[in-house]
């Protein structure tokens, strides 16, 4: 069977060492390009511009950083007028530990991960592994109440089953390889309760893995996101494909199925987002590129039909510009010789059904999907933020809507700031 290529040795990691030292670096500023997309304004973040993720609503935008450019810790903008984003607030964190996914459970919890950093344990032995919970009573001056500790390095990305007061956490755990499914009960906010755990065989010590271990390595296979949809969890695995739990009952979530083309045809390989919108019967499943120049096939879209929850069937893909059928790489040279990442990211989580699909995929910027008929998506606008002398190309990570006002805020990974955006195409 042909495979894509994978380079055996690529350039990869999740902190400034990515881009250092890399062939086909960029030496000019690419120019902004759009359509369909307006700039409503920008923000540098106060030099905070290695940001990740983005949480925003009733006029308060919350940017947790990325550490990419050594920053950690959070942003705290005013937005109540968009086109004048006012910094009110930058909380410093430890570089003990990544804080860089944020999340607001009501208008007073507040929750950001606290995943330790190995080679600083040691150096901060008061940094503890797992979810950390703010009182943003105060929106603007969020504060720090307490840990909840998961043990080991702790957790990577949590996300909020509003419907279920449940929280799905891929989470480091001592006996396991690999991050896994952390179950905890919410109705306390304050005082989130573990109840259940969940992974696939293999992660456990002592078990045999039910991943090819030729093409998966042993330790490769973690759970990156875990979505709800109705009683099931979707979750994206780290080399390891999709894979849907059955949390009827959340204390002892079953697995149903695992499915991975990486293992099998040869695709891009870190599965990143598995969501079904409430509403839907199709499954919108996304990759994320951890390769600079395409070391890796970049990651894309895979649209899924599960009308019958019990056998995924993948219908159609998704990638803006074309690519070679074989190598699975871009036809443009241009996507590959950036120095940096091309191709899928962070989805717009909080879509519905009837939603655009909005992503962004790291140096070509945010891209906008009609998907109202999945097994033909159509891209219906995009746009790329203009590159600087630093960073002459984007590194598009995470993208918000505002429910209230519709605009689109994204936040770029390794410099470029924060970008307040408005779609002007049809619907």
């Amino acid at each position: 069977m042909s495979r894509p290529y994978f380079h055996p040795n690529p350039v990869r990691g999740g902190g400034a060492e990515q881009y250092v030292g890399v062939d086909h670096a960029l030496t000019e500023p690419w120019p902004e390009e759009s359509h369909n997309v307006r700039l409503i304004a920008h923000s540098d973040l106060n030099g905070w511009g290695d940001a990740f993720q983005i949480q925003v609503g009733k006029g308060i935008c919350y940017v947790a950083a990325s550490g990419v450019n050594g920053h950690d810790g959070m942003t705290i903008l005013d937005v109540r007028d968009p086109a004048n984003p006012r910094i009110v607030n930058q909380i410093i964190d430890s570089p003990a530990a990544r804080t860089h996914k944020v999340l607001r459970i009501t208008d007073d919890v507040l929750l950001t991960n606290s995943e330790l950093r190995p080679g600083l344990r040691n150096r901060y032995p008061e940094a503890v592994g797992g979810l950390r919970i703010f009182d943003c009573s105060d929106p603007v001056n969020p504060k720090f109440v307490r840990y909840i500790e998961t043990g080991n390095l702790g957790v990577h990305r949590p996300i909020y089953d509003r419907k279920r007061n449940l929280l799905y956490s891929s989470g480091h755990k001592d006996g396991f390889k690999g991050k896994i499914l952390l179950i905890h009960d919410m109705k306390d906010p304050w005082k989130p309760e573990l109840i259940g755990e969940a992974w696939i065989p293999g992660q456990k010590e002592g078990e045999k893995p039910c991943w090819d271990t030729s093409v998966v390595e042993e330790g490769g296979a973690w759970i990156h996101e875990g979505n709800p949809w109705g009683n099931y969890v979707t979750a994206g695995y780290w080399d390891a494909g999709i894979a849907m739990f059955d949390c009827t009952d959340p204390t002892k979530p079953k697995l149903m199925w695992r499915h991975n083309p990486h293992e099998t045809h040869g695709w891009s390989g870190c599965f990143h987002s598995f969501l079904v919108p409430p509403g839907s019967e199709f499954g919108i499943v996304t990759q994320e590129t951890t390769t600079v120049n395409c070391d890796h096939p970049p990651a894309h879209i895979t649209f899924y039909d599960l009308r019958n929850a019990n056998s995924p069937l993948p219908i159609s893909t998704f990638m803006p510009h074309d690519i070679d059928p074989y190598t699975m790489r871009p036809l443009d040279q241009k996507w590959s010789r950036t120095g940096a990442r091309y191709g899928a990211h962070n989805i717009w989580l909080d879509m519905q059904k009837d939603d655009l699909i909005y992503i962004c995929w790291f140096n070509a910027g945010l891209r906008i999907i009609d998907w109202s008929n999945p097994f033909k998506p159509k891209e219906m606008g995009y746009y790329i933020p203009a590159g600087t002398k630093e960073r002459c190309c984007p590194q598009s990570n995470d993208v918000q809507v505002d429910r209230e006002t519709g605009l689109i805020y994204m936040a770029d990974r390794w410099g470029l700031g924060l970008h307040i955006l408005e779609y002007t195409g049809p619907r």
